[in-house]
């Protein structure tokens, strides 16, 4: 069993409490949705083998002694399961059970290639902190790649020098081309930043099922948007005077990555574009929708900086109805 660097385990469930507390208080609803948190990717190794090598016979009469208690207990939404070392086989018997009820099946095989599908092979991405099952509704944080991210941050925030409570600045590695404000009272540095990138991730993963629709022209762009602004309600930061410092110097940051933008579409357009630069204009648009959600939060946050008070089911359908170009165009003129 891995070590909890930082109280990882409490963090998240705290900050899925808070988060589901907020949206209640704000009216707003998310049913069913299951919290996993994967100590170490390593793990996926483990489960792939025991995917090959577990008895069917002997896995179909473990799963008809599961209790009726248990199964409830499976599909709880207050269940946060921890998955490490010595409950992956129940982690692996459950989730068969799981998926089983989810698909009407009980073809062992068909729920194994499930498995492999929408848990195993997606968490194989190395640059992914968590992963959401849409059809599961199960969210899976991966729990030592989050620990190495908070990590680097503390590793770029250096020495922090102030008097009592304050909000100091986060931005890379848990955001791009925004910053995002943080109250600390520096003694709880480290766990502090570490319930940012919890709560972040939380709210990010779940907003999926609050943006909801799959038509929508980029729903990362929308999603990243509805995660800034959550984040920095969810926490009362806007009673803090230094968060619109820090969001007005957010958008002219915004404003430069907007024309960064143009400038790669004006020179691919004219012919101009040196092959040496591909790597970078590539690396630039994949994350675009990401760093455009958020730059276009900060929008929203500034245009309503006389109330210090949003609407989240406002925010939520004014999202929804983002697309690529409108992000685009309103951060440009703003």
């Amino acid at each position: 069993m891995t070590v909890d660097k930082y109280g990882l385990d409490d963090i998240i469930r705290e900050s899925y409490k808070e988060f589901k507390g907020y949206l209640k208080k704000a009216g707003i609803e998310i049913k069913d949705v299951r919290l996993r948190i994967l100590e170490s990717s390593d793990l996926l190794r483990e489960l792939y083998d025991m995917i090959n090598t577990y008895n069917i016979n002997k896995l179909k009469q473990e799963l008809n002694t599961i209790d009726k208690s248990s199964l409830e207990k499976i599909f709880n939404d207050n269940d946060i399961y921890i998955i490490n070392e010595d409950n992956l086989g129940e982690f692996y018997r459950r989730e068969i059970k799981s998926l089983g009820r989810v698909f009407n099946t009980d073809d062992i095989n068909e729920l194994n290639n499930k498995i492999l599908k929408y848990i195993i092979h997606p968490i194989e991405n190395e640059k992914l902190l968590a992963i959401v099952i849409p059809e599961t509704k199960e969210i899976y944080i991966i729990k030592d790649r989050l620990e190495e991210r908070i990590d680097e941050t503390l590793n770029t925030l250096g020495p922090i020098n102030i008097n009592g409570p304050s909000i100091i600045r986060l931005g890379w590695p848990l955001f791009d081309v925004v910053s995002a404000p943080l109250y600390t009272k520096e003694e709880n540095i480290k766990e502090d930043v570490a319930k940012v990138f919890a709560a972040n991730v939380i709210i990010y993963e779940m907003g999926r099922f609050i943006v909801g629709r799959e038509e929508l022209e980029n729903k990362e762009l929308s999603v990243s948007a509805l995660q800034y602004i959550t984040y920095i309600d969810m926490y009362n930061l806007l009673k803090h005077p230094k968060t619109y410092e820090i969001i007005e110097e957010n958008i002219i940051e915004c404003k430069k990555y907007i024309e960064k933008i143009t400038t790669f579409m004006a020179n691919l357009t004219d012919g101009n574009f040196p092959i040496s630069l591909l790597k970078d204009y590539f690396n630039v648009l994949r994350i675009a929708p990401y760093d455009l959600g958020q730059c276009y939060a900060n929008i929203i946050i500034d245009r309503n900086k006389k109330t210090s008070y949003l609407n989240i089911k406002d925010v939520i359908e004014e999202v929804k109805n983002l697309s690529i170009s409108d992000a685009l165009t309103k951060i440009a003129y703003y």
